[in-house]
């Protein structure tokens, strides 16, 4: 009996057991159901609610907006904040920035950017989002970027390493510089970024440059300098010794510090004394760039360019009356390695790498050449020319002196002269240039190309292109025989078409500018004259020519059309070719100055 009771008390129990679980499974059930409930229900709700307003927490500028929709929004924006007409920047002074920034709000878009927070958030039932959201600012960058380049070319400060130098024969050092740079790209960012929370006033963000080098880094290998500075050093041609001072060799050192961060890049360095004695990681070298830039200088006082032969006639034939001399160019990095090479190995003495060029004319091959007598010569007169014009003649005949024209080749006047300007030797002086006459670097050069033209005339050469002066101008008397330049149109341009080559020789003699041109003249002869008949104005060069004068006056007051012909025959008499020339000359009152 005993027994049956308890097993009916077990399963009572267990009967019991399993309601309580249902019961708490269905409490779960119901439980889960009302948090869904509430869940979806605050999913909706403010789906409703804020379907068309900023989700609440959110601010602009610090200004709350949670709750409102756009339009109210952009009201209490507009009504808050207003653009800056000035902003200050601060560096070592401060800069103000007026207007001409032009900052302004962007509302619209700024309240898009505040609607837009949570919007991506679907599964978050409260909406509450804690978030301050910048203004959009527009405002002109050219003007900022300029402003801060003005600010860093005023207060950006170079980094700079200790380094040595010799004075009365002792090592002196200069102080290292801590160098600062403005950071532009950042202060960009920062100043807009600011703009957009209502900022004004901005400390300019810069970073600080460290030297590679100090001065006590360069105590600690002193000794070792000193040895290097005390060598005999000297550079030779085989000829001659050139001594390399104790301050060259002393701008040459160059320190390593393998230890330091350096803010800047620096080149690899041999690591020739290294100091295992001390406690230090400072390494003795020597800068290639160094010894490179020295090298080039160097090599201005060995180079020679190559110079032809100066030719002249005497009885009818072309003779030397100034040897030829041969060219040295010096081979700067070879010798800027060799002179690394020799310090790092303490070598006394390098010898000079020098490529020898060879003129194109000299005694031995003028036959060769087909230079054996004068084709004919060009001139001009100068006279009454000022100072500047004379000086840029000058100048730019000496372009021209010694040039060889192969055959066949056609020879630009342009090219040959090449850059006119300050720093190839040339000054101010009037020239024409559009409408009107002014002074230019050059001033006078077309007396040159003129002369050169004339030259190529009286050769028979082929004329390929030439202009005239836009008015007459009176150092180029015969009118109608001048040619302008002006780099790089227009431009003077023949062809040698004789059987050799044509060495150009310029000379000056008194008032007179001439060019020679030296070859092989073609069979046959020239002349040259006013009219196509060849009987009016007749001379055997272009100097003597009297040309047609037509259209008098017909453009403005001393205006003209000068015309005049070169009737080139054979060795027969017969006339084979004739070219002609017609220069319309404006009113030179149209060319004021």
């Amino acid at each position: 009996m005993t027994k049956r009771r308890e097993a009916i008390y077990k399963v009572a129990k267990k009967k019991k057991q399993n309601w309580l679980e249902d019961r708490r499974v269905m409490y779960a059930y119901i439980a889960f159901f009302i948090v869904a409930s509430v869940y979806v229900l605050l999913l909706t709700v403010n789906s409703f609610a804020y379907g068309d307003r900023i989700y609440p927490g959110i601010s602009v500028a610090g200004i709350y907006v949670g709750g409102m929709t756009k339009d109210k929004a952009k009201v209490k924006l507009s009504k808050a904040v207003k653009p800056p007409q000035k902003i200050t920047l601060a560096g070592d002074e401060q800069y103000p920035i007026g207007s001409d920034l032009a900052v302004n709000y962007d509302l619209a878009k700024t309240i898009d950017n505040a609607f837009q927070i949570g919007r991506d958030d679907n599964l978050n039932p409260i909406k509450n989002y804690k978030t301050d959201v910048p203004l959009a600012v527009n405002f002109n960058h050219d003007v900022l970027d300029n402003v801060l380049i003005n600010i860093a070319a005023k207060e950006n400060t170079p980094v700079e390493d200790a380094s040595i130098y010799m004075q009365q024969g002792q090592i002196k050092t200069t102080k290292e510089n801590i160098g600062k740079r403005i950071l532009l790209g950042e202060n960009v960012e920062m100043i807009e970024n600011g703009l957009g929370n209502q900022k004004t006033s901005f400390k300019l963000k810069v970073k600080t440059l460290n030297p590679f080098i100090t001065e006590s880094d360069i105590s600690l290998v002193r000794s070792e300098v000193q040895e290097i500075l005390s060598r005999n050093f000297s550079l030779t041609d085989g000829s001659q010794k050139y001594s390399v001072s104790a301050n060259d060799i002393a701008g040459f050192i160059d320190f390593g510090n393998s230890a330091a961060e350096s803010e800047i890049a620096k080149p690899s360095i041999n690591n020739i004394f290294p100091l295992s004695s001390v406690d230090t990681v400072i390494d003795t070298g020597f800068s290639q760039k160094r010894i490179t830039d020295f090298a080039q200088g160097f090599a201005g006082r060995i180079n020679q360019a190559a110079q032809n032969a100066k030719l002249d006639v005497e009885n009818g034939k072309v003779q030397v009356v100034a040897e030829s001399v041969d060219g040295r160019d010096v081979q700067v990095d070879k010798l800027a390695a060799d002179i690394k090479n020799a310090l790092e190995n303490d070598q006394s003495e390098v010898k000079i790498p020098v490529t020898i060029t060879k003129p194109e004319v000299s005694s031995g091959n003028l036959d060769k050449l087909g230079i054996k007598e004068l084709v004919s010569t060009g001139w001009t007169d100068f006279s009454g020319s000022p100072a500047n014009r004379l000086h840029n003649i000058q100048v730019g005949a000496a372009k021209f002196n010694g040039v060889l024209i192969k055959p066949g080749e056609a020879f630009s006047f342009d090219d040959t002269l090449g850059n006119v300007d300050a720093s190839t030797g040339y000054l101010p002086e009037l020239v024409i240039l559009k409408d009107k006459t002014v002074p230019e670097y050059g001033g006078g050069l077309c007396q040159v190309s003129t002369t050169a033209f004339r030259a190529a005339l009286n050769a028979g050469l082929p004329i390929l292109e030439r202009a005239a002066h836009a008015y007459p101008v009176g150092y180029y008397k015969p009118y109608g025989v001048d040619a302008t330049i002006y780099i790089p149109s227009p431009d003077l341009i023949f062809r040698n078409d004789t059987p050799g080559y044509i060495l150009i020789q310029t000379r000056i003699s008194g008032n007179k500018l001439y060019f020679d041109f030296y070859g092989t003249k073609k069979p046959g002869s020239i002349k040259f004259a006013g009219n196509a008949d060849g009987t009016v104005g007749v001379s055997d060069v272009v100097e003597g020519i009297t040309p047609t004068i037509t259209e008098q006056d017909a453009r403005g007051p001393k205006s003209f059309t000068a015309t005049f012909y070169r009737l080139m025959y054979d060795a027969a008499g017969k006339l084979i070719k004739t070219n002609y020339w017609v220069s319309k000359y404006d009113s030179p009152d149209k060319y004021p100055h």
